[in-house]
Formats: structure tokens, sequence, C-alpha cells
């Protein structure tokens, strides 16, 4: 609960620092170095089943979107963070994503990077690739990603966090809290 409200906290303080009419956003600074993204699989796209895909989501504590998607075939829900420079799961997760056969410990590992927490600490967390993110829209519309390098958080109740290095490869998007539904558009 404690990681829960950093979190929230750090998310609120983000975008209110963002409110203002005449800021520029700041210079993007990456998280890991220039080995690690030669390392790490370039998202080779996505695919879609159809030209708009509308995937469910609902608003969780803070206003954070969260959706359900597959990691390799394994359900979850996770929260859409713009403020995470990359997606990020606890080492729960991993573990039974590592007891399904979904993810290999030493083939998919790709190596270490430092993450800075909400509360401002850092850490060193382990990369490893997701062969596959699927998000299911209605009427059975598949969104599908491929090679997406993950974070995992030695923390086992820290939330589940689609970021920047997924969302910045997505098509064309936007929220529709009337519907609680992301649309997502090819073109």
């Amino acid at each position: 609960m404690k990681n829960l409200v950093y979190i929230i906290s750090a998310v609120t303080l983000l975008s209110c620092a963002s409110c203002g009419s005449n800021q520029k956003p700041g210079e993007r600074v990456e998280n890991y170095g220039e080995e690690v993204r030669k390392d790490t699989p370039s998202l080779a796209g996505f695919t879609m089943t159809s030209e708009k895909v509308y995937v469910p989501f609902h608003r969780v504590e803070g206003g954070l979107a969260q959706v359900q998607v597959s990691l390799n075939g394994v359900p979850f829900n996770m929260w859409w963070d713009t403020g995470a420079s990359i997606t990020s799961i606890s080492k729960l997760e991993f573990t039974n994503l590592v007891k399904a056969g979904m993810i290999d410990e030493e083939d998919d590992f790709i190596d270490s990077i430092n993450s800075q927490y909400a509360d401002g600490s850092i850490g060193t967390e382990p990369l490893y690739r997701i062969g596959e993110i699927t998000m299911r829209g209605k009427d059975n519309q598949i969104l599908r990603l491929n090679g997406v390098a993950v974070s995992v958080s030695e923390n086992l109740s820290a939330p589940m966090l689609i970021g920047q290095n997924v969302i910045n490869k997505l098509p064309k998007h936007k929220f529709n809290d009337a519907t609680e539904e992301i649309e997502f558009d090819k073109e």
C-alpha cells in the first residue's frame, strides 16, 4: 500500500508539474545504457486484427487506467503509466511466468538496469524479453506487440505498469472515458 501511495503521489506531482501553459517538456533521459539498448529486442511493431481496436479499461486509484493484457499468453491487469519509462512487472508475476514456461530466466534475460522509484530511491532491476504482449478489444479484436523489454521489480506487491517503451510504439490511440475504451487506430 505504501508503494501505491508513492506511485500515485509521483503521478500527481508529474501531472501538476506539466500543467503550465508555457512549459516545454524536459529532455528525455534513458534509464539504461547504450549496450542494453543494442541487446534489447526492438519492438518489432504491432499487429491489429482490424483498422480500429477498442480495448476496455477502467480507472483505478489516482486516475490511472487499468488494462487487461496477456504477457506471452498469460492474462494480467496492468496500469497504463505514462510516467514510467519502461514496462514493469513484480517478481511475483515474473515467477508465475517462469513456472508456466512463458519466460526462460537465462534465454530471455537482457541485462540489469537502474530504476528510480516513486520515493526517489534508486535500485537495480533485471530486464527481460517478453515475446508478445496482447490486448484484446471488443468483438475479439486484437492488438499485439512483439519483442518487449520489461523490468522485474523485487517488490512482490509492485503494480504492473505499461510504460513508455510500449506506449510510444503503439499506434495512434485515445482514451474515451465515457465508453471506458482505448481506441487504437491503424492509420
